[in-house]
């Protein structure tokens, strides 16, 4: 290898360094303010209004399809495993049908609210993965997790808001 090269492929990690270096500060800035919730009125299957904006209390927000048999699990275990100083608010993508989820509404104990415009999946970025699960308390985002729910995880958060 000549001297030129050598000099090419420092240049190259040192480059490469800086950039995992900005993309880590970056990451730890952007982390440390906790991103505030959207205002939103929603209405359940069963026709209750919820309101969600800064002065709401300690809520679980649950992004789930009826396709999606993880998040129909996590579903029948919202109720079960989350503190119960937490509210739970069950909220059914775009992409099913009213009346599968007014049946799924009758089995469980979390209120569901039909997301059919994708309005509330945008006011949280543009949600499209499910399950999701937003933890929300007093305006702020807390957790934002997807795929398999860890409830000893979010249950332990929901500990250190109280």
């Amino acid at each position: 290898m000549t001297t030129k090269s050598r000099t090419q492929v420092k240049k190259a990690e040192v480059t490469r360094l800086y950039i995992c270096l900005f993309w880590l500060c970056f990451s730890l800035v952007s982390c440390s303010d906790q991103p505030e919730v959207p205002r939103l009125s929603l209405t359940s299957v069963d026709g209750t209004v919820i309101e969600i904006d800064d002065g709401s209390p300690l809520t679980v927000l649950f992004f789930f399809s009826v396709s999606n048999p993880v998040a129909l699990g996590a579903l029948d275990r919202l109720s079960e495993e989350l503190d119960e100083a937490a509210d739970s608010i069950a909220i059914a993508m775009h992409v099913d049908r009213p009346p599968n989820i007014t049946i799924l509404q009758q089995r469980t104990l979390v209120p569901i609210v039909i997301d059919e415009a994708s309005r509330i999946s945008e006011a949280f970025g543009n949600i499209n993965l499910t399950p999701t699960l937003i933890l929300v308390n007093k305006g702020k985002i807390h957790i934002q997790q997807h795929g398999r729910i860890n409830f000893d995880a979010i249950n332990a958060v929901i500990q250190k808001l109280q």
